[in-house]
């Protein structure tokens, strides 16, 4: 009987990526992390190129939940897309982020990688864009010149460049970073209040 469910394997083998990166993990990495066996994990999932293949498809499927969180926890289309932006899973120390983008970036070449990472950024993309479709229709955004598809696409890019640079500089927090590059990017666009209404300690 499965004594340890595969969510739980999975948030384990995320935060052993997060410490040592996608090189230096093995099945007994995570395995002691999960509190299982490798042989286990070699039951459950095959191989680690298996393993890690889950891995990119549960953190692919939490982007709808992530973005259903942000809508229903915030009144406002336009600031659930700030919350949604900066609300990641803990990344700890710039170190550890740098360890998840190479794991992410390490394998596009293999075309089931490949496959995941563009459905992953397509998720977003799209939540991304839900959100501006309400924010325009609920007023907080001008119709006007606004093209939500391009403005959802780079959004994300901004959200992804900014984790980059972060990992780089190491300086203040990323959600602070990320709210409040957005909110430039968002300013021209706003009706009302040109500010995002919260914000973050650096």
């Amino acid at each position: 009987p499965r004594t340890v469910d595969d969510s739980t394997i999975l948030e384990a083998a995320v935060t052993v990526l997060g410490r040592i990166g996608p090189e230096r993990l093995t099945l007994a990495d995570v395995g002691q992390e999960a509190g299982l066996s490798a042989a286990t994990l070699v039951q459950r999932f095959g191989s680690k190129r298996d393993l890690m293949l889950s891995v990119l498809k549960f953190a692919t499927e939490g982007f709808d939940g992530r973005f259903e969180l942000a809508i229903k926890g915030n009144d406002s289309p336009l600031e659930a897309i700030f919350t949604a932006a900066v609300e990641r899973a803990p990344l700890g120390e710039p170190g550890a982020l740098a360890h998840m983008l190479a794991f992410y970036l390490s394998d596009l070449g293999d075309p089931d990688f490949r496959a995941l990472a563009i459905e992953n950024s397509r998720k977003a993309v799209a939540g991304f864009k839900r959100m501006l479709d309400d924010a325009v229709t609920n007023g907080e955004l001008t119709e006007s010149y606004v093209d939500t598809q391009l403005l959802a696409e780079t959004i994300y890019s901004l959200v992804m460049g900014t984790l980059l640079t972060w990992t780089v500089s190491g300086e203040g927090e990323y959600r602070t970073r990320i709210r409040n590059k957005l909110d430039v990017l968002l300013r021209p666009f706003r009706r009302g209040p040109r500010k995002a209404t919260t914000n973050f300690a650096a």
